[in-house]
């Protein structure tokens, strides 16, 4: 029975990777034969990743032997085929991969990678074309999971690590370009490039998805007071908010009209417990992996608990993506990775210098620098509904105009954390939240529903 749920569990978890197939691709209608044709030629010319890679050696990513340390610096770019491109060289857009310098929590200046999708359709609002900066949900901690480096922007598989990286938001991306946005996407930081990803560490996803809208708009030509906008669910989510709190300290000199962050994960310690004993408990080992890599405290508090299980089960996190996670250790109690047989949820998440240092993270406490869009589900089954909605209600009393949007999607899996709940409104979230940005980059009233939450 155990066997069972853990493989539905499994099955849910990777139900994220792919339920964007729900979603209609654009309509192709607009491409001539010559365009599919000529489509067809640029994406057979034009170098893209493997589907089946060897160990990561990409001259792309490596570290520059001399690196401008100007946050959001670009530092190279590339042509990506992606999978629109049949359609034409530019439907729906013609995409880049883009290194650029962000910054670590301590001012430490380190390459991250991305894309950047120019919009085939026209902007027909008023104005120069505006930026959606995409801050990518879960994907992983492996260097294959990173979102630019899958073949024509899909995925790929490494063989080294056994980890399968998909690209599961891509579709959101392209009814974005539809719209006449221009898309960027950031891995974040040590994603694809050299380090640890830095997994749900605010401060670093707030500096990469910053630093990824200055390089966008040097690559792009445009005006760097051009309107952007952030946009991010699940990881994304807390990265996208993360950004909108930062912005007037770190860019000040960016144009922020708006953020949609979904399914945001602003309270660690109650996510860490919902998702332990979840479809997707690997990522516990990838949130620990990514604290430890800064924090010496943090590492050697870890190591108090830990039996070897813990130990390995850690250094399985590091090589994994989501979707291999969730076959390794999905629906697996983390007890049996610790020397009481407590959780991970039970013991650092009661461990009051865990706490401290969790703290420091938590959302909620500046004030986003533009309109912002909170959307949540009441049955989510990963990232708790009571602390998004409660970070809705500390930006509303710090003054922000809230738009919070709630989703009463029944519980699909009752007796099964499967994520299934959380998958869905990844997805479910979109026309809402494309209407929304699209409503701030025309300058239109934001909605604000503050008193109601």
């Amino acid at each position: 029975m155990k066997s069972r749920q853990r493989l539905i569990g499994a099955i849910s978890a990777i139900a994220l990777s792919v339920g964007s197939c729900v979603l209609a691709v654009p309509a192709v209608a607009q491409s001539s034969v010559n365009d599919v044709i000529a489509g067809v030629d640029w994406a057979g010319t034009h170098r893209t990743d493997a589907w089946v890679e060897s160990p990561i050696d990409d001259a792309f990513y490596a570290t520059p032997e001399v690196m401008d340390p100007r946050p959001g610096a670009v530092l190279r770019t590339q042509p990506a085929p992606h999978l629109l491109n049949t359609f034409g060289p530019r439907f729906p857009a013609y995409a880049q991969k883009i290194l650029y310098t962000s910054t670590t929590q301590d001012g430490r200046p380190v390459p991250v990678s991305g894309y950047i999708m120019e919009p085939r359709n026209p902007w027909r609002g008023p104005g120069p074309v505006p930026t959606v900066i995409f801050a990518p949900g879960t994907r992983g901690q492996a260097d294959i999971c990173a979102p630019s480096r899958g073949a024509y922007l899909l995925g790929s598989y490494s063989r080294p690590d056994k980890a399968l990286g998909i690209n599961y938001e891509i579709i959101v991306q392209y009814h974005l370009l539809e719209l006449g946005m221009r898309v960027v996407n950031t891995d974040y930081i040590g994603l694809g490039t050299e380090g640890v990803h830095t997994y749900v560490n605010n401060i670093e996803e707030a500096h990469a998805v910053l630093d990824a809208a200055r390089a966008a708009l040097s690559v792009a030509n445009v005006d760097p007071r051009s309107p952007i906008a952030f946009y991010g669910y699940s990881q994304g989510g807390g990265a996208a908010a993360a950004a909108a709190e930062f912005a007037s300290s770190y860019a000040p000199e960016l144009n922020v009209k708006g953020t949609y962050a979904g399914a945001v994960p602003a309270d660690l310690p109650q996510v860490i417990k919902a998702i332990d004993g979840s479809s997707i408990s690997g990522v516990l080992g990838m949130s620990i992996n990514s604290y430890a890599a800064r924090d010496p405290e943090f590492r050697a508090i870890v190591k108090e608990y830990l039996n070897e299980a813990g130990e390995e089960f850690l250094r399985r996190s590091a090589r994994s993506c989501l979707a291999d996670a969730a076959v390794d250790d999905g629906l697996k109690t983390t007890r049996f990775f610790t020397k009481d047989g407590r959780t991970l949820s039970e013991s650092l998440g009661s461990d009051p210098r865990i706490i401290k240092i969790l703290d420091r993270q938590k959302l909620g406490r500046k004030k986003p620098s533009a309109p912002i869009m909170v959307g949540s589900a009441i049955h989510d089954d990963l990232v708790p509904n009571a602390q998004v909605r409660q970070l809705s209600r500390d930006y509303c009393q710090l003054g922000a105009e809230v738009y919070y949007f709630e989703s009463s999607l029944p519980v699909i899996t009752p007796s099964i954390p499967s994520g299934l709940n959380h998958a869905a409104q990844a997805f479910g979230d979109l026309p809402e939240a494309a209407r929304y940005l699209y409503d701030r980059f025309l300058d239109r009233p934001a909605l604000n529903n503050c008193p109601a939450t």
